[in-house]
């Protein structure tokens, strides 16, 4: 399921460079402004699903993390580790979100020079910048995640050899 995610999110990144580029080309060629408007259109929408998906992602296996140390008596290890790398990767994914929310509403205001130009190319290559620095913590972040849940599975296994050489007649 990571793998899946961060795939999103890095085809939403490419993505974005790519609206960019084409951008730049629409000034000396006014045809292009469709195309630039589609694939940022495409690119918001697949950022918007991957950094929230990541987030729900994230927040579900925390949870079940959660419920398990919980129901299993096991401390609250899971909980804290959980909580530790979320507050690493939320701040980063919420400002990606919002950025790429803005320059897209952005790039309206400058088509209709209701904004300067720059501004929303400032805003894109910031909200580029931003979508990769995410990215890559996303990456981090995930894959602290599998290994954690990794933990609970070997420990859940360990758990249940355990409780079944226990029983009677499994001496």
């Amino acid at each position: 399921m990571a793998i899946a995610l961060l795939t999103l999110a890095l085809v939403g990144t490419l993505g974005l460079g790519g609206a960019i580029l084409i951008g730049y080309r629409v000034p000396g060629d006014a045809g292009l402004m469709r195309t630039h408007f589609v694939v940022a259109l495409v690119t918001t929408t697949v950022l918007v699903m991957a950094h929230s998906f990541i987030m729900f992602f994230l927040i579900a296996t925390g949870v079940e993390l959660k419920d398990m140390e919980k129901e299993r008596g096991w401390g609250d290890s899971f909980r804290r580790r959980t909580i530790a790398f979320k507050s690493r990767v939320f701040p980063m994914m919420t400002l990606a979100l919002l950025l790429v929310m803005a320059n897209f509403i952005l790039g309206a205001a400058a088509h209709t020079r209701a904004l300067p130009a720059w501004l929303h190319e400032g805003l894109a290559w910031t909200t580029f910048l931003v979508c990769a620095f995410t990215l890559h913590r996303e990456y981090r972040v995930l894959g602290e995640n599998n290994k954690l849940i990794d933990e609970a599975a070997r420990r859940r296994r360990g758990d249940v050899r355990v409780a079944e050489a226990s029983r009677p007649g499994n001496g």
